[in-house]
């Protein structure tokens, strides 16, 4: 459906994540384009420090499209994503390739929706590898990237297909790359955050809770998580930051007993902002301004503190309770 001489924009998500930036060069792959004739847009830019990252090691370059720009293409192409994501935003949907569930079919003329599949990046490895497209290691390096970071390294949603996807790709990637695309470089000013917050650090019946105060990105939140996690007796790790103008909070637990992340900080969080994950990760960003009509302070001691008074509850498996104490405030 896409003739030789068709201009095509590939559309993504807003801030883009690994798997739909790898599925869209390797759509741009496919098509035998090139940045010129089929460029990628998402409306707000890449944000994540580790995608970023990803954008400048690799080469992808993600625009912002003009105010009807994207009118001029002859085809609309989008990738781990769907046409009602993004509203009265686009002209038209022409092809769509998604793994998400809930999709409106009869929305584009070329749709391939397969919700069974951990990624999108999975099925674009498999359009490559049934058209006999060479893939490059650049394009190896994004699309195991995008099947990893989806799949929480093969152990969330994962299939066959997917497994089969990063057994190819895996000898044709730079690992040298994936190292640097994971752990992005973190400012020498957390330096200074790091050796304050570590002192007051402590492991009380299995939880780790601390307040980072101001920080200059959310990743270094989760780091800071995952860091916390490794210690002898930690079961669950909750660590909070603010940033721009919000408390972004990010928990970790090792996936096994009860404690489940991603509906603790729903019950705990969802009132008052966007809260959810999965067992062992998940994540909670509210505005300061709803943090303090609910707990009547924004100071850094007091979060710290109310941090560990609600994970506390909810890890003594007082879901209730927990849940209680954050509707009744400080």
């Amino acid at each position: 459906m896409v003739a030789e001489g068709d201009r095509v924009a590939i559309v993504l998500q807003d801030d883009p994540d690994p798997d739909a930036m790898s599925s869209a060069i390797a759509l741009r792959a496919l098509l035998g384009r090139n940045k010129l004739t089929t460029p990628i847009f998402a409306f707000k830019p890449v944000t994540r420090p580790e995608n970023r990252t990803m954008m400048h090691l690799l080469e992808i370059a993600v625009s912002d499209p003009a105010p009807g720009e994207l009118q001029n293409f002859d085809k609309i192409a989008m990738v781990d994503v769907e046409p009602p994501y993004f509203e009265d935003k686009l002209p038209r949907a022409d092809i769509v390739i998604d793994h998400h569930p809930g999709y409106q079919t009869g929305l584009a003329a070329f749709e391939d929706i397969r919700v069974g599949y951990g990624a999108t990046a999975t099925i674009m490895t498999e359009y490559l590898l049934s058209a006999g497209e060479h893939i490059s290691e650049r394009l190896a390096t994004a699309l195991l990237y995008g099947i990893r970071s989806d799949t929480l390294a093969l152990s969330r949603r994962v299939t066959e297909a997917d497994i089969e996807a990063f057994t190819h790709l895996y000898p044709l990637a730079n690992y040298n790359l994936l190292k640097l695309i994971d752990r992005p470089e973190l400012p020498v000013s957390f330096a200074h955050v790091l050796a304050r917050v570590m002192r007051r650090m402590e492991v009380r019946d299995g939880l780790v809770a601390i307040h980072l105060g101001p920080v200059e990105r959310d990743d270094l939140i989760v780091q800071m998580a995952d860091f916390c996690l490794q210690f002898e007796g930690v079961e669950m790790a909750a660590v909070s930051g603010k940033l721009d103008r919000k408390l972004a909070i990010a928990v970790r637990t090792h996936g096994i007993g009860r404690a489940n992340a991603g509906e603790t900080v729903k019950r705990l969080f969802g009132e008052i902002g966007s809260a959810g994950g999965h067992r062992n990760m998940a994540k909670a960003v509210i505005p300061l301004t709803a943090w303090r009509n609910r707990e009547k302070t924004t100071r850094d001691k007091a979060i710290e503190a109310r941090l560990r008074e609600l994970f506390a509850a909810a890890m003594a498996g007082a879901d209730e309770t927990a849940a209680a104490l954050a509707r009744d405030g400080a």
